[in-house]
């Protein structure tokens, strides 16, 4: 989705433990809303409806919906932060194909897994701010340059081959899957085709 334009409303930020505790709720009953309704089902009035507080609470806090699902971007990023700063160590020495995969799958699969529905409506629907987008298109870039100096010496252009292994897991793993009966497939079962697939690939990248 393209980036959005921004209003303006003044907003204050929690310093209590109740108004830290009334975010956390409004933040909680948005992230239920898109994963059950999607963009189109998150409104103000919804959010504060299911967290139980006033529509004039949120815009305490919010100055509108967009805000708040900045918010709850701003956390899954923040989290992908995280996992980036672990995998540095997890491949500081070159490490094998098949090491590699692993971790940039489950690595990806467990920034993921709690809640596909969520995750998936984010990437796909939700048209977030540019300061977002700028966030998340430097993490993939500094995945991308990680994965790429794993993998030098080891195949014939590893920059390329990196952000193909990078972009192809963050789009399989974003979208999911949904079995027949519409229940959400098992991760376990995504993770090991997914690292059959890219195993496969590297074999003919070398």
């Amino acid at each position: 989705m393209p980036p959005v334009k921004q209003r303006r409303r003044t907003t204050r930020q929690p310093k209590q433990q109740r108004s830290k505790a009334m975010v956390a709720a409004l933040t909680i009953a948005g992230a239920r809303i898109l994963a059950r309704e999607g963009w189109a089902g998150f409104t103000t009035n919804a959010v504060a409806e299911r967290a139980g507080v006033s529509i004039g609470s949120f815009y305490e806090y919010f100055r509108d919906k967009q805000a708040l699902v900045d918010a709850i971007a701003d956390a899954h990023v923040a989290q992908g932060e995280r996992l980036l700063e672990h995998a540095v160590g997890l491949v500081a020495r070159p490490p094998a194909l098949s090491e590699l995969v692993e971790v940039l799958v489950e690595g990806a699969i467990a920034l993921h897994a709690d809640d596909p529905d969520l995750h998936s409506v984010l990437s796909s629907q939700v048209p977030l701010s540019p300061r977002i987008h700028k966030r998340v298109a430097r993490l993939r870039s500094e995945l991308a340059d990680l994965v790429s100096h794993a993998l030098q010496g080891q195949v014939a252009r590893p920059r390329l081959v990196a952000q193909l292994l990078v972009d192809v897991t963050d789009a399989i793993v974003h979208r999911w899957w949904v079995e027949d009966d519409g229940r959400t497939g098992d991760p376990r079962v995504l993770a090991s085709e997914l690292k059959t697939m890219l195993g496969a690939y590297l074999k003919h990248a070398r």
